[in-house]
């Protein structure tokens, strides 16, 4: 009689039967107790990678956005005093007057917390980004190693330190504004952290933790919006509850989600003027149709992935005309366009085997999905900090990668220490090829953060990178022009670098000729120049100078009127020239346009003194007052408006509180 054939599966027939990664075992994950959470090291390590990888940041000052979200921006500067104001406005309401699309409360609350600590130390913020990038690392891995419980402990371990260690953080943690992206991260971290416990212990307070947290991540940054997708997403390829119980989970997220959103819109709504994208913010803006639009932003979105991919060279900017606008009829559209529709699709396909690949591949799409102008236009095309969030689906990639080339499987009767120390025997090769990606990763990192030193650092390690991005050298001029100024008195110290500031202003005007913020620095600068030929005795060249500074004021205010700013310069000119009626109507036109210009009111203040007409002086000076309550110039001008009116018993206490703010 013939040997009967087993019709017992074999265990890779077992895992496809159940539609699963071969990597995975076959259990449900986040209710293993404590075997769970894996060795504290892992943990203990990332926190300390991310921490130490960023200490040669800690002497660094400010840089790029940092201005103004903090040391420019005067509802930051006032603390909590100024707490309904952070939550009622747009994210930069303090710097200007221009309406914005960001709303970002619980990051200028923590900016506004920092300054008040400490006034004007950036030390403070940049210790502060690395302790909570750190603190981010701790938390990624007590999280992740829950939510993979069923994978190899090797896959989280990896993931989570690969994503400590990738340059392409080097914009987020270097620079002070975006703790708002690590704060985001962190919380919905958080979050997800909650979410597991919760699925342990069956404890509803820690589903009330989750959506605490969420709410605080929304509050710090919009884009935690894309994690009601990623919520259920995680919920559905690492556990096997019911898809009923999933939906009621995932609903719970809804509640913070739809009243941040009611009150961003409720906040931004109550602006004067949208928000209007330039070209040279996001150089899609230029494309004559939709289908260029979409062209160009899958161009991009390769562009993101390579760098990714390959972290060199990191650059802050490559905007117009470094990069313009193409077709499809583009390799670099093409390729992008296949490569992220072929992903999602393989993913979609993927979706019911609950492949690993699949999931890290929907978490880089879907947290990447706001940043990349395929959806909607947004106000940049390209910022290496977009990738912050979306780098962590790459790090769960490339940590599959390894656990897949060398076929790494967990071993139910081995602790996960034991697993992590020496993965199925292979601990030298694994642990040394991850070594080797973490040392390069790390030695980039290190090496790319002196560049954002200062904002002049940033842009001279990068103008090389991308020599034609007209913002680039626009803000090159903005920052070359201080190494030769004394900022305090703003005298000019050194003319050669102010002539070099001209022309990378230059520079950018021939690279977008209509560029009024150019047009208004550069007149701006040859205005200095002016004044210092002036101290000189050298009326000629300085008469010269002043009307290159009028000309460039002109052409500005031609391709945008309602530039305040350069209206509040254009009235220095007719003052200097004795024209005190024109001077007055330009700076009316400025406070007009931005009632908090403390500058132009200073100026029209002085025109009105000029003209002997104290009262309205004093009222011009009283109005800036309210937004620098101790701004001594206003308060000493006020006292001698007072004394000039023969009143010197009301100039007295003006002039004591000007002398009381100087010494401070």
């Amino acid at each position: 009689m013939s040997k009967r054939k087993s019709t017992k599966p074999t265990k890779k027939q077992a895992f496809r039967k159940h539609g699963q990664d071969p990597l995975k075992v076959r259990q449900t994950p986040g209710l293993g107790g404590p075997a769970t959470t894996g060795p504290a090291w892992v943990g203990l390590l990332a926190a300390a990678l991310g921490f130490i990888l960023y200490m040669n940041t800690f002497g660094h000052i400010y840089c790029l956005d940092d201005y103004s979200v903090i040391k420019e921006n005067w509802v930051t500067q006032g603390g909590l005093k100024n707490l309904g104001t952070m939550f009622s406005t747009e994210y930069r309401y303090g710097a200007w007057n221009s309406p914005g699309s960001l709303y970002r409360p619980f990051s200028l609350l923590i900016f506004s917390l920092q300054w008040q600590l400490s006034p004007d130390n950036p030390a403070v913020g940049h210790i502060m980004n690395a302790i909570m990038y750190g603190l981010s690392g701790w938390l990624l891995w007590i999280t992740w190693r829950r939510v993979l419980a069923a994978f190899h402990p090797i896959i989280p371990a990896l993931a989570v330190l690969f994503f400590m260690a990738h340059p392409v953080h080097t914009e987020v943690v270097a620079n002070i504004k975006s703790l708002d992206e690590i704060l985001a991260l962190l919380f919905c971290t958080a979050s997800l952290y909650g979410i597991w416990r919760y699925l342990e212990q069956e404890n509803k307070n820690w589903l009330v933790m989750a959506v605490a947290m969420y709410t605080l991540a929304l509050f710090s940054k919009e884009s935690s919006i894309t994690f009601l997708a990623i919520f259920p997403l995680t919920l559905w390829f690492f556990t096997d509850r019911p898809l009923g119980q999933i939906v009621r989970i995932a609903a719970l997220f809804l509640a913070p989600a739809v009243i941040f959103l009611l009150i961003r819109h409720q906040v931004l709504a109550a602006q004067p003027f949208e928000e209007r994208y330039s070209a040279l913010d996001n150089f899609i803006v230029a494309a004559k149709d939709r289908a260029a639009q979409l062209a160009s932003a899958f161009m991009m979105c390769g562009r993101y992935l390579k760098t990714l991919i390959f972290p060199h060279p990191l650059v802050s900017d490559l905007g117009y005309p470094q990069l313009k606008p193409v077709t499809f009829g583009d390799w670099r559209a093409l390729v992008g366009f296949f490569t992220y529709g072929g992903m999602f699709i393989w993913a979609l396909f993927n979706l019911r085997k609950k492949h690993f690949l699949a999931y890290a591949i929907l978490f880089y799409l879907v947290t990447f999905s706001l940043f990349s102008n395929v959806l909607m236009l947004i106000g940049t095309s390209y910022g290496e900090r977009v990738l912050y969030a979306p780098s962590l689906g790459f790090a769960l990639a490339l940590a599959w990668v390894f656990a897949t080339v060398f076929k790494l499987k967990k071993e139910e009767n081995t602790t996960a220490a034991a697993q992590l120390r020496n993965p199925n025997g292979k601990g030298t090769l694994v642990w040394g090829l991850a070594g080797i990606v973490l040392l390069g990763y790390s030695v980039k990192t290190v090496l790319r953060n002196p560049a954002w030193y200062t904002s002049y650092t940033l842009y001279k390690a990068d103008i090389s990178k991308s020599p034609n991005c007209a913002k680039l050298n626009y803000h090159m001029g903005i920052e070359t022009i201080k190494e030769g100024m004394n900022e305090d008195t703003g005298q000019i110290t050194d003319t050669t670098w102010v002539n070099k500031a001209i022309d990378y202003y230059s520079h950018a005007i021939e690279l977008f000729p209509t560029y009024h913020d150019a047009f208004g620095s550069r007149g701006l600068a040859y205005f200095r120049l002016g004044q210092h030929f002036q101290g000189q005795n050298n009326l000629n060249q300085a008469a010269a100078k002043y009307d290159l500074a009028y000309t460039d004021y002109q052409r500005a205010l031609k391709h945008r009127p309602n530039d305040d700013k350069v209206l509040s310069n254009m009235g220095f000119i007719y003052f200097i020239r004795q024209q005190l009626d024109s001077a007055e109507v330009v700076y009316r036109k400025s406070i007009a346009i931005n009632p908090r210009f403390i500058d132009a009111r200073r100026n029209l203040g002085a025109v009105l003194a000029m003209k002997k007409q104290f009262p309205e002086a004093i009222e011009q000076w009283q109005e800036g007052l309210k937004y620098e309550p101790e701004n001594p110039t206003l308060l000493q001008y006020i006292g001698s408006a007072y004394n000039d009116m023969g009143q010197p018993e009301k100039a007295q206490p003006w002039l004591e509180r000007a002398a009381a703010a100087q010494q401070k």
